[in-house]
């Protein structure tokens, strides 16, 4: 192999760890405190819309990179899972909520944003 081969090898290994460490490290937000902590639960458990076979293998993952109150005014209303339960429970938060979740394959590599706004609206039928 030559040095050019060599370099470019070592050239991928790096920008190969530096993707790693920003998947898991710096894009997650933290856990959070208050009505952006609920609004971050609910992003992450609606996110999930389809059950595809990278979903139920577990090689496709989920995590929220941004919350944001864009304003005080107003209410957000979010769905919340119970925990040990397959029932959901309604909150209202205050203010408007958005906020972005990103889907990673193999836990690392971005292969979806999805972004929200508000939160759930009922049908009023």
């Amino acid at each position: 192999m030559d040095k050019r081969s060599k370099t470019m090898i070592i050239v991928t290994i790096f920008l190969l760890f530096l993707l790693i460490i920003k998947s898991t490290v710096i894009d997650p937000v933290g856990e959070l405190v208050g009505d952006s902590e609920k609004y971050r639960l609910y992003a992450l458990q609606t996110s999930p819309l389809s059950g595809g076979l990278l979903e139920r293998t577990g090689l496709l993952t989920y995590r929220v990179v941004k919350v944001k109150q864009d304003s005080i005014e107003g209410n957000t209303e979010v769905l919340l899972k119970i925990e040990n339960s397959d029932e959901w429970t309604s909150d209202i938060l205050e203010g408007q909520y958005s906020g972005k979740v990103r889907a990673y394959l193999f836990y690392f590599i971005p292969v979806k944003d999805i972004n929200f706004r508000g939160g759930f609206v009922k049908d009023e039928k």
